[in-house]
């Protein structure tokens, strides 16, 4: 029997590993391939950048796709979690089991994942896990090794901040900080940003007003998901990042049975380019691909979404 061609636009809260979570599923056509975004972190929620996403890129006219609040963050905060869940190895079991459990609803065999950031490091984990449910995977600024991205990070800073006083105090007052709590990795993320590491052209406080207007527009989130959000961010950089600044994919995965692509901002300062084609050289995998952004930092498909849409697709549809 021929499967009916549906719209799909469906916001649900489902059950991941015993936490409840939600997803938003939009697509013009329900019997199109799926792709799951998989957010950045530690505690960034994506539902709310749906739109802007899909404005950009234009994915949900030739393909059914996912955002999802991962456990603790967005919507899907809840404050009884159990800070020791959020770790690598249940965080890596939940895409596993988001993947399944979209693939189940909309009967396909395998998916498309599309990790950003912390959420690539994830998406390789879980395909490393279990290869059966991925047709592919886009490494999008992927996380790969900490300690030497924190020491990459602290030199941009202290660079760029030559010549300004009051900027290269902050900068050496954050150098004998650790990396382990959200206060000191918020206090980098902003000098990061207002420096040019981040995202080309904005400011922190300019991505602030944005990913709050974002919540604001967005028809899945209440005005009540906003402090959660807030809240959600906090625990999950509290919980994760002791963690986090201790990973090393060089040493943890070294081969993958899944076409991967690595997507590269050559300007991005938090997942430095150079580390991530040594870490591609090293990597074995049947196939593979590795495309540069030269005009893009840690968000690519925000910097350059048109080249970053056009590449998506024809990797998809080769």
């Amino acid at each position: 029997m021929k499967k009916e061609n549906l719209t799909i636009d469906s916001l649900e809260k489902v059950v991941i590993n015993n936490s409840e979570q939600w997803l938003l599923v939009r697509g013009k056509n329900s019997n199109a391939p799926l792709v799951i975004h998989v957010q950045a972190g530690p505690g960034l929620p994506i539902i709310p950048e749906a739109n802007s996403m899909e404005k950009l890129m234009h994915l949900e006219d030739n393909y059914l796709v996912a955002y999802w609040d991962q456990r603790a963050c967005g919507k899907s905060f809840n404050k009884n979690t159990d800070a020791k869940t959020i770790n690598f190895s249940q965080l890596s079991d939940d895409v596993i089991s988001c993947t399944r459990y979209l693939l189940k609803k909309y009967r396909k065999d395998r998916a498309i994942i599309i990790g950003y950031s912390q959420g690539a490091t994830l998406s390789l984990m879980a395909a490393t896990k279990d290869s059966s449910i991925v047709d592919s995977l886009f490494l999008v600024g992927i996380d790969i090794d900490l300690p030497t991205a924190n020491k990459y990070a602290l030199e941009f800073l202290m660079t760029k901040s030559k010549g300004n006083k009051k900027l290269s105090k902050q900068v050496l007052d954050l150098g004998k900080e650790s990396m382990t709590n959200t206060k000191a990795f918020q206090k980098r993320a902003k000098l990061l940003t207002d420096l040019g590491g981040i995202k080309t052209g904005s400011s922190y406080n300019q991505l602030l007003i944005s990913t709050i207007s974002n919540m604001l527009f967005s028809k899945a989130y209440r005005l009540s998901d906003i402090p959660k959000t807030i809240k959600g961010m906090e625990f999950s950089q509290n919980a994760l990042l002791p963690e986090f600044n201790r990973l090393n994919l060089f040493d943890k995965i070294k081969s993958t049975r899944v076409p991967v692509h690595f997507i590269q901002g050559k300007l991005d300062v938090i997942a430095p380019y150079l580390t991530a084609v040594k870490y591609y050289e090293s990597l074995q995998a049947d196939r593979k691909s590795f495309t540069c952004f030269d005009y893009s930092a840690h968000m690519p498909h925000y910097d350059e979404p048109e080249k970053f849409s056009r590449l998506l697709k024809e990797m998809i549809n080769d």
